[in-house]
């Protein structure tokens, strides 16, 4: 085993094995516990950050590890990251670290089981992200639901019902998924296989993949995205849930969504996702602009963010479904930036509510006179949701719009769905960061932590970073943006096989 293949198992293992000895150590040990939790989360970074360093880029996977589970069955054990995978393995293990550190070391109410969930549900998404073997990929993809429904359980208010509502959604329409790879595998023909890479070269000699097929696996994905109609466990679960669940849920759970339609829909049905294309690009600019349009009449903080998250997602689908290289190459970057954004907007409104007792816009305000810093770099996060030049999500929308063709309605609901979630996060930070600040209604424990306000600062830096070196965010062999369709490889399915 090669160090690369060493550093690719450990990426998953690293946060179970955390777990483990979280789970392990008595319940009254709360400060070992949280600490356990928040260095797994870092040392998982701190693998993924050697494996860039030690892999080559190239047009397939870069790195790929494959062992016989049931060989009978066509079924291996097939780990491997390409382009696309690297940048979101490395957007998870980020996220994971800032909901961790973060959140973690000061939230003694936590107990065992929120850290442990924690952990299990990073190693899930990073599982998720390199998994080439589509059983294993659906393990991963339905494992993960366990942990969350822990996090999210332990909410402050309706956390169970929301959790219940994103476990039973996300269930049901992943039974689709499996009907749809069952369906997969018989249209392939030969020799049963579930590995993505055979799949797909069998599947790119057929004639053509029926548009039913599409539907049938992507219908999960559009769950885990929140696409409309499909979207109503997000807007409920962010409100209630916990703040490390809730950076998760934002800056995880919504982007592999995403990575679900490039990974394995687009390798299975070709970019054009077998000739509905323009129907989920429909979909992706309506969840877009109905995002915004509810998050303009929204007064509750954290639930005015999930429709500015959910309205960036459904703009970054909608690059992706386009057939233009430069949409697909926006969707991924705005897929990036929703998630390092939704990750700093949700620890930033986490802190002040909590500090406030109150989610209520009408109750937050004086923020940039009392504490400036911790304003200002969630401005970063707000900038980009709202498309200025020089953060992450103005490259994305760029992008994207550049692919539109030059349709005028397509034309009219991009800029719908980049001007409303924009105006309504902006009013939003004004109201909060601005007025008259009243310390006698705030906390009067100090607040922000100096952890979260550098967790804070770090998140806004990527984001600036990414918006102004656009290259790091593409996950390309230096062939510019033909790296967002990793789908694209479905015709050279061979290439990079161990």
């Amino acid at each position: 085993m090669t160090t690369p293949q060493a550093l690719l198992l450990s990426l998953p293992c690293v946060p179970v094995a955390g777990a483990l000895v979280a789970g392990l150590l008595p319940a009254r040990r709360g400060r070992a516990i949280r600490a356990v939790g928040w260095t797994a989360s870092l040392a998982a970074l701190a693998v993924w950050v050697w494996l860039r360093a030690v892999v080559e880029a190239g047009p397939g996977p870069w790195v790929s590890l494959q062992a016989p589970w049931v060989p009978a069955f066509g079924i291996s054990v097939h780990l491997a990251l390409d382009g696309t995978g690297v940048l979101m393995s490395g957007l998870v293990a980020a996220v994971a670290v800032a909901a961790a550190v973060a959140t973690l070391p000061f939230e003694p109410g936590l107990s065992r089981v929120h850290v442990v969930s924690l952990l299990l549900a990073e190693a899930g998404m990073l599982g998720l992200v390199a998994a080439w073997d589509l059983i294993l990929f659906v393990t991963f993809w339905e494992v993960t639901l366990i942990p969350f429904y822990f996090l999210m359980g332990r909410g402050p208010r309706a956390g169970a019902a929301a959790a219940t509502r994103f476990v039973v959604t996300s269930v049901t329409s992943s039974v689709l998924m499996w009907v749809g790879l069952l369906w997969a595998v018989r249209l392939a023909g030969g020799t049963p296989t579930f590995d993505l890479i055979e799949l797909s070269a069998r599947l790119a000699i057929q004639p053509e993949v029926p548009g039913s097929l599409v539907l049938l696996l992507s219908v999960a994905c559009l769950v885990r995205m929140a696409a409309l109609p499909l979207h109503t466990w997000l807007t409920v679960a962010v409100a209630d849930v916990p703040t490390a669940a809730a950076m998760l849920l934002a800056g995880g759970v919504l982007p592999l969504g995403g990575f679900g339609l490039v990974h394995v829909v687009g390798r299975l049905c070709g970019p054009d996702l077998g000739g509905v294309g323009d129907w989920f690009m429909w979909l992706g600019l309506a969840t877009a602009t109905g995002g915004g349009l509810a998050a303009l009449v929204q007064r509750d903080l954290k639930r005015l963010l999930a429709f500015v998250c959910l309205a960036q997602v459904g703009l970054a689908s909608a690059g992706l479904a386009m057939p233009s290289e430069a949409a697909r190459a926006g969707g991924l970057h705005l897929l990036v930036a929703a998630g390092l954004g939704g990750a700093a907007l949700f620890l930033f409104a986490g802190v002040v509510c909590q500090a406030r007792g109150s989610q209520r816009l009408v109750d937050l305000a004086g923020l940039w006179a009392s504490h400036p810093f911790f304003a200002g770099m969630a401005f970063a996060a707000v900038a980009s949701a709202a498309a200025v030049p020089g953060t992450a999500g103005f490259v994305g929308a760029a992008q994207v719009l550049q692919g539109t063709g030059g349709g005028w309605l397509g034309v009219a609901m991009l800029a719908l769905a980049l001007l409303c979630p924009g105006v309504a996060v902006v009013w939003a930070y004004r109201r909060v960061v601005g007025g008259s600040y009243q310390g006698d209604v705030w906390s009067a424990e100090r607040w922000p932590r100096k952890r979260q306000a550098v967790v804070l600062a770090v998140l806004a830096l990527a984001i600036l970073a990414t918006g102004l070196f656009p290259a790091l965010v593409s996950p390309g062999t230096g062939q510019g943006s033909t790296a967002v369709a990793s789908a694209d490889t479905r015709g050279q399915a061979g290439e990079g096989t161990p």
